[in-house]
C-alpha cells in the first residue's frame, strides 16, 4: 500500500529532477513558506527516488530554513542511514540566521552560496554548497560593529563548524576618526586572515572511496593568506559617492598580489569599480572562489598525483592588468552585475575573465522572478558571443505564481557546466546539465 501511495505522489506531481541543486528561494514577505521537489538522484552508483521538503520561517530578525531530503530505493523503501546520526539531523538545517551584515550583531549558520570578503582579492563569491545537497556543510558567519570612537567591525567565517578547515577573519576600523581634514576621518583600514587547514579535505568526496584509499595523501597541506586594505572616500553628496581603495594579499610560501589602486563611484542605483592589479609570481586573485570546494585538491591524471590549489598557483608567473565591475539595483526588484578581468604577462595566455548575473523580481501578472548568471574564467579571448568554453558556467531560473493571490508558485531551474578540456567544447556531448522543477506555498 505504501509503495502505491508513493508512486501516486511521484506521478501526480510529475516533476523530475535529474541533478542536484540548491533549495528554491524567492522574495517573500510572509512568515512561513514551504516548497517541495521530486526527482531521481544517483549516489555511489545507486539510483534513488528523491522527495524534498523545504520550509522557511521568519520572525522579526530571525530566519530558519529546513531542507528535508528523503531518498527511496527501487522498492520505495526509505534510505534510513540518512537519518540515524546526529550529523544527519544537523545537515537538514539549510540556514539559521539573525539580522544582516552591517547590523550591530548578526550571525548566519548553514549554507553560503555567495560569500565575498572586502574587494574579493582573496575570497570572491565562495560557496560551501558546491556539491549540495549530497554534501552538506553548516558554515558560520558571525560579526558585528560598535559605535565607538574607531567604529570597529568584525566578521568571523567558517565553511563548516564541525571540521573548521576553511576559516576567514576580517576586521575594520576608522584609524583617524578625529581628523580635521574633510573625508579623511571616514577612511577605513581592514585586516584579513584566511586559512584552509587541509586542502585535501575535498578528496574523499570528489575521488570516491576506492580512489581516495589509493591516492590519499599522508599529511594535510594547509594554506594561509593575509590581506590588508584601505578605503578612502573623497567626495560625497546626496546621490553620489566617490572614493579610492587599495589592497594587498600574500599567500605564505607562495606570492603576493596588489590592487594599486581601485576607484569607485556609487550613484545609489549604479555602482562602478575599476582596479589596476599587479600579481607577482605564485599568486592568483580570488583564491577562495565559487569553485574552490571543487579545486582545493585534484588528481592530476597525467602524473597520477594529487595536486593542491596552492601547488597549482605556484606554477603561475607575474601579471598585471585591470578588473572592472558594474552593479545596478533598482527598487530592490532589478539587480544586475557585470564584471571582467583582463591580465597581461610574459607567459600569460589565459588572463581574461567575465562574470554576469541578472535577477528581476517582476511581479508582472503571474511572472514572479527571473534569474540568469554566467561566468567564464581564465580564457584567452572573451568572445562575448561564445558561451560554451572551458570552465564556464551558465544557470537560469524562473518563478511563476499559480494563482492571483500569489500563494502557490512553480519554480524551474536549468544550469550548464562546461569542463576544462583542450580542443574546444562540444555543446551536446561535453556539457553537464542540471534541470529541476518545484512548487512552493507561501502562507
Amino acid at each position: 500500500m505504501k509503495r502505491y501511495a508513493l508512486l501516486f505522489v511521484f506521478i501526480f506531481m510529475s516533476m523530475i529532477v535529474f541533478a542536484q541543486d540548491m533549495p528554491f528561494t524567492f522574495r517573500s514577505t510572509t512568515r512561513y513558506s514551504a516548497s517541495s521537489m521530486i526527482g531521481k538522484v544517483e549516489i555511489d552508483s545507486v539510483k534513488y527516488h528523491q522527495l524534498r521538503f523545504i520550509q522557511e520561517f521568519s520572525y522579526k530578525k530571525f530566519g530558519l530554513g529546513l531542507d528535508l531530503d528523503f531518498l527511496f530505493d527501487k522498492n520505495y523503501k526509505l534510505k534510513k542511514n540518512d537519518w540515524d546520526h546526529l550529523d544527519d539531523i544537523i545537515g537538514k538545517f539549510y540556514y539559521f540566521r539573525y539580522a544582516e551584515i552591517g547590523d550591530p550583531f548578526f550571525f548566519h549558520i548553514g549554507g553560503f552560496s555567495n560569500y565575498t570578503v572586502g574587494n574579493g582579492l582573496v575570497m570572491l563569491t565562495y560557496s560551501n554548497m558546491q556539491y549540495y545537497p549530497d554534501q552538506r556543510h553548516n558554515g558560520l558567519l558571525i560579526g558585528g560593529s560598535l559605535e565607538t570612537r574607531f567604529k570597529p567591525q568584525l566578521q568571523i567565517f567558517s565553511s563548516d563548524i564541525q571540521k573548521n578547515q576553511i576559516l576567514a577573519m576580517n576586521t575594520k576600523i576608522q584609524p583617524l576618526p578625529d581628523s580635521t581634514l574633510k573625508y579623511i576621518d571616514q577612511g577605513i583600514l581592514g585586516l584579513s586572515l584566511y586559512v584552509d587547514r587541509n586542502q585535501y579535505g575535498n578528496l574523499e568526496y570528489t575521488l570516491g572511496d576506492s580512489l581516495y584509499q589509493v591516492y590519499k595523501p599522508e599529511d594535510n597541506d594547509s594554506v594561509v593568506i593575509v590581506g590588508l586594505d584601505y578605503t578612502q572616500p573623497f567626495f560625497e553628496y546626496d546621490k553620489a559617492k566617490f572614493g579610492v581603495y587599495t589592497e594587498m594579499a600574500h599567500i605564505f610560501d607562495s606570492g603576493t598580489g596588489f590592487i594599486l589602486p581601485g576607484v569607485y563611484a556609487d550613484f545609489n542605483v549604479i555602482k562602478l569599480n575599476l582596479e589596476y592589479r599587479v600579481h607577482g609570481d605564485k599568486f592568483t586573485p580570488g583564491f577562495f572562489d565559487h569553485f574552490y570546494e571543487e579545486e582545493r585538491a585534484m588528481l592530476d591524471t597525467l602524473s597520477m598525483m594529487v595536486v593542491s590549489k596552492q601547488k597549482s598557483v605556484d606554477q603561475l608567473k607575474a601579471s598585471y592588468g585591470f578588473y572592472g565591475r558594474i552593479e545596478a539595483t533598482i527598487a530592490r526588484k532589478f539587480k544586475t552585475l557585470v564584471a571582467w578581468q583582463n591580465m597581461y604577462g610574459n607567459e600569460m595566455k589565459n588572463g581574461k575573465s567575465l562574470w554576469f548575473s541578472l535577477n528581476l523580481d517582476t511581479q508582472y501578472k503571474r511572472l514572479e522572478k527571473i534569474g540568469v548568471s554566467y561566468s567564464k574564467t581564465g580564457v584567452d579571448k572573451l568572445r562575448l558571443g561564445k558561451v560554451a568554453v572551458p570552465r564556464a558556467r551558465l544557470s537560469t531560473s524562473i518563478t511563476m505564481s499559480l494563482n492571483d493571490k500569489r500563494r502557490w508558485f512553480i519554480i524551474g531551474k536549468y544550469s550548464e557546466k562546461y569542463p576544462d578540456k583542450e580542443g574546444g567544447i562540444k555543446w551536446w556531448k561535453d556539457t553537464q546539465r542540471s534541470f529541476g522543477i518545484g512548487v512552493k506555498y507561501s502562507f
